[in-house]
């Protein structure tokens, strides 16, 4: 006897045949549509995606990057629409996540959900096995050329496109592509600026094959470009999309130290401004400012050796003094000194007086810690530093060499002190300094406290602590904790109490053993419903202590969460902690509660409680006498698999007696089968009427 599965599963020919007139997914990349559907939602407020802590382990197992759990994601992130959900997140979910199999298993069963936007999210993403792949399937899927994102204006503009072909493709100062300047680009922000900043060309030549058009940027986008590549790939893509010319390109050219781009750039006739030397000084590329001082005749500005002592390029210093005659700004050795350029500083010096400097050139050198510097002006100029202050600067910095050297030279030791930086109280051997100001009597200022707490400086915490505020302190243990300086926070928790506020971030933060040695301390603590705000922030290893700890309410928690797709996580850890060991009825209640919550996702719901409901159904079915026609209809259900029909046939078929008839007509609208649907009613019409036969009776 000839079947189907003989006719036509036996013949892979005839098979694929038919199921190509199938619509549906493979199963092998069910779980990634399961879980789009099933753990994530579209927040119009935060313009993305909000999701269940397990969405991409469940959708992209095999993902070639592990990523840390994201509750929420940008649809720009994964080039989708920023304005309502996308069908085609799975496709994008596995491009984006490298996922080569499942991308073209999803485009062989849902070619609909593909465009160009999955090409540009794989370059996007540097997924380049699935950008050549995707480009080789445009011939036979061309849902591939079509643009969802942003329509496409058809090739280069008439303008440019003369200017190419009458330059033969060369790159022109005639071209000129400010018109492109204000306008809207189809290639998201900083798209050519990945491309072209990676050292491999072979992005760059994929997308050549792609295809790019003037339109898809703006000069914004270009001149960023630019200023990200490599000298290859700025080289490859000037030759291969000449429009990416623009004014200016020169200098920036300059500016990134691109000599054999400079040297060509120079010979195709380009123009530059001074701002090319001056880039090209201020980034330390010598050659380059070598080549635009004998062949171009634009020049510099001040700015160029500016530049170059502010950054220390010696050799560009060198030749810019020898060559140039712009010179330098006014008391630029201070800027040598601020940044510690030691030998910018002795060159400047050994040129005498055309070279200025003041006191603020060894104040600025004290105050970014430079000590050489500091010894080799203060032994070769006359200057000096401000002498009431310099010290006071050094030790605000907490520079304590510094300042001790300073003090050998018989600089005093400050009576007053102004605003103290971070450094210093990251310093533990600043204890002695402030304690020589705090026994001088000076007035103790509460933000030392929290800037010890900060930096984790236990010894400077222990000196600040007796002279500080007890009602700042609870703001002293948040900014510890801020600091994630738990050194600080064991003293601090030692000496004083937690707020339920302290409590939350040191338990969400999952450092459960000091959560546990607050509460032993502060069992106070355990009132408060801590629960409910873990399981919103996701904080899973939170949550399973407060369950352990029996703090919390976790059916009001439930309550609040259930049915929502980016809680099925948190939902799956507090259902086991709702279920009462003896009272299965009221647990198989409750399950259907949940069910009938509105402004829920039923069918998540769903997912969540059936196995449970499964389970204390049926121990509450061995107390429970149904109604002969309800209980033949309720088993088939069961075998049927259709466990939530069969709950609430157990439920109204106990309760129909005793519950008012709104709360059974509640629980008879969650049935879906139409037969069981029509029994239960039956049911309740029939025990309303006995109801009222029998208050005619009495009255």
């Amino acid at each position: 006897m000839t079947s189907f599965q003989h006719v036509v599963l036996g013949q892979p020919e005839i098979a694929s045949i038919v199921f190509g007139y199938q619509y549906g997914v493979y199963e092998d990349v069910r779980h990634v549509f399961c879980a789009c559907n099933e753990l994530v939602m579209f927040d119009t407020w935060f313009i993305g995606y909000q999701c269940d802590e397990s969405f991409f382990t469940t959708a992209v197992p095999t993902a070639t990057t592990r990523r840390d759990s994201n509750k929420m994601f940008y649809a720009s992130s994964y080039f989708l629409s920023e304005h309502e959900p996308d069908a085609r997140l799975p496709l994008h979910i596995a491009i984006a996540e490298g996922c080569v199999d499942v991308t073209k298993r999803i485009l062989g069963c849902r070619p609909d959900l593909a465009s160009e936007d999955t090409i540009v999210l794989a370059f996007l993403k540097d997924r380049l096995e699935i950008a050549k792949y995707l480009l080789k399937q445009r011939a036979l899927v061309p849902e591939l050329t079509r643009r969802i994102n942003g329509a496409r204006r058809p090739g280069m503009s008439s303008k440019l496109l003369l200017a190419f072909v009458m330059n033969a493709g060369t790159l022109m100062p005639q071209v000129n592509v400010g018109a492109r300047d204000d306008r809207a680009s189809y290639m998201p922000e900083g798209f050519l600026a990945r491309i072209l900043q990676k050292a491999s060309t072979e992005s760059l030549e994929l997308l050549v094959r792609f295809g790019l058009s003037p339109d898809d940027f703006s000069v914004k986008d270009t001149k960023a470009a630019i200023e990200a590549a490599t000298c290859e790939t700025a080289t490859l893509a000037l030759k291969v999309f000449p429009w990416l010319t623009y004014s200016g390109i020169l200098d920036d050219v300059a500016g990134k130290g691109f000599l054999p781009l400079v040297r060509s750039l120079h010979e195709r006739g380009l123009e530059c401004s001074r701002d090319a030397m001056d880039n090209a000084a201020a980034n330390g590329h010598l050659e380059v400012v070598r080549f635009l001082h004998f062949n171009r005749t634009e020049g510099c500005t001040t700015k160029a050796l500016d530049e170059a002592i502010r950054n220390g390029h010696l050799a560009i210093v060198r030749f810019l003094i020898e060559h140039r005659s712009e010179g330098a700004s006014r008391n630029m050795l201070d800027c040598a000194a601020a940044n510690g350029h030691l030998e910018v500083v002795q060159y400047l010096h050994s040129l005498g007086s055309s070279i200025g400097c003041t006191v603020y050139t060894v104040d600025v050198a004290v105050s970014r810690g430079h000590l050489n510097v500091v010894q080799f002006l203060l032994t070769n100029r006359s200057e000096g530093g401000s002498r009431d202050e310099v010290v006071a600067v050094a030790l605000r910095k907490g520079h304590l060499q510094t300042a001790e050297y300073l003090l050998s030279l018989g600089y005093p030791f400050p009576t007053l002190m102004g605003r103290w930086s971070k450094c210093a109280f990251r310093n533990p051997k600043m204890v002695g300094v402030f304690k020589r100001f705090i026994g001088r009597d000076r007035r103790f200022k509460h933000d030392w406290l929290y800037k010890a707490c900060i930096a984790n400086n236990v010894p400077l915490v222990q000196l600040f602590f007796p002279h500080s505020n007890p009602r700042l302190h609870c703001q002293a243990l948040r900014a510890a904790f801020w600091g994630k300086s738990w050194d600080v926070m064991r003293f601090l928790l030692a000496n004083i109490p937690a707020d339920n506020e302290t409590f939350d971030q040191v338990l969400f933060s999952g450092n459960l053993a000091m959560a546990a040695d607050i509460l032993q301390r502060q069992p106070e603590l355990r009132k408060r419903d801590h629960l409910h705000r873990a399981a919103q922030g996701h904080y899973f290893e939170a949550m399973r202590f407060l369950l352990a700890e029996g703090m919390g309410n976790p059916r009001k928690c439930l309550v609040e969460i259930a049915g929502n797709p980016k809680y099925v996580t948190a939902s799956k850890l507090l259902l086991p902690h709702c279920m009462d060991a003896t009272n299965h009825l009221d647990n198989v209640l409750f399950l259907l509660d949940l069910l009938a919550l509105p402004d829920r996702r039923r069918a998540t719901t769903r997912r969540l409680i059936t196995s449970d409901l499964l389970d204390q159904g049926r121990k509450a079915s061995q107390t429970i006498q149904l109604a002969p026609s309800v209980a033949v209809r309720a088993s088939t259900l069961l075998e049927a698999g259709d466990v939530v029909d069969w709950a609430l046939a157990l439920v109204i078929g106990h309760l129909h007696a005793t519950a008012t008839t709104e709360e059974l007509e509640k629980k008879t609208a969650l049935v879906k089968d139409a037969e069981l649907t029509t029994q239960l009613m039956r049911l309740v019409a029939n025990t309303r009427k006995c109801s009222t036969c029998g208050d005619e009776i009495a009255s």
